[in-house]
C-alpha cells in the first residue's frame, strides 16, 4: 500500500469504498434481501453506517439496490407469514439405525396447523374492516349505548309534547 508524506500507510479511503460498493451492487441487494442491516452492509465494505447513509443519499444506485433487496425480503416474509397463517403440510424423513447402520428410511407427512397469531396479524393489516381489539370493541359498544340513550330521551321528549 502506498505511503503518505509522513511515511504512514494510507487506507483505501471513502472514494475507494464507494467504487467498491458500486461495483458490487448485486451483492448489496443480496445482503439486504437476506436481512442484513445497513450497519452490517457498511461493515462488509469497511465503512461506517453513517458513510453508507451518505452514499445512499447521494447515489440512487446504492439506495435502489438496498430498497430492492428489502422489498424482496418483505415479500418473502409476507409469503411465509401467509403460509403459516393458513397452515401447511410438509414431509419429514427419519433414518432408522440398527447397529450403527441405516436399515430403513421412514417418511412422514406432517401438518403445521394454522397459526392464530399470524392470522390475526394478517387480517389486521390486509382487511380494513377486521378489528380484533378488545379496547376498541368496548369503546364502540359504549358509543352505541350513548346513542341509544339519546334516542330514548328524544322519544320521551316527543311523547311528552
Amino acid at each position: 500500500m502506498p505511503e503518505n508524506e509522513k511515511g504512514k500507510k494510507r487506507t483505501r479511503g471513502k472514494s475507494y469504498a464507494l467504487q467498491e460498493i458500486l461495483d458490487h451492487l448485486d451483492e448489496v441487494e443480496k445482503m439486504a434481501r437476506n436481512g442484513a442491516t445497513e450497519a452490517q452492509i457498511a461493515k462488509c465494505f469497511g465503512i461506517s453506517k453513517g458513510t453508507l447513509y451518505n452514499y445512499k443519499k447521494s447515489n440512487l444506485e446504492i439506495f435502489s439496490a438496498i430498497k430492492k433487496g428489502r422489498t424482496n425480503l418483505v415479500d418473502d416474509l409476507k409469503g411465509t407469514l401467509i403460509k403459516k397463517a393458513k397452515g401447511f403440510s410438509y414431509t419429514e424423513k427419519k433414518q432408522v439405525l440398527e447397529n450403527g447402520k441405516v436399515v430403513r428410511e421412514e417418511i412422514y407427512t406432517k401438518a403445521a396447523l394454522p397459526d392464530v397469531a399470524a392470522l390475526n396479524l394478517l387480517l389486521k393489516n390486509y382487511a380494513e374492516d377486521w378489528k380484533n381489539d378488545p379496547a376498541e370493541y368496548e369503546l364502540k359498544k359504549r358509543a352505541i349505548e350513548v346513542q341509544e340513550k339519546k334516542l330514548e330521551q328524544n322519544e320521551f321528549g316527543l311523547l311528552a309534547q
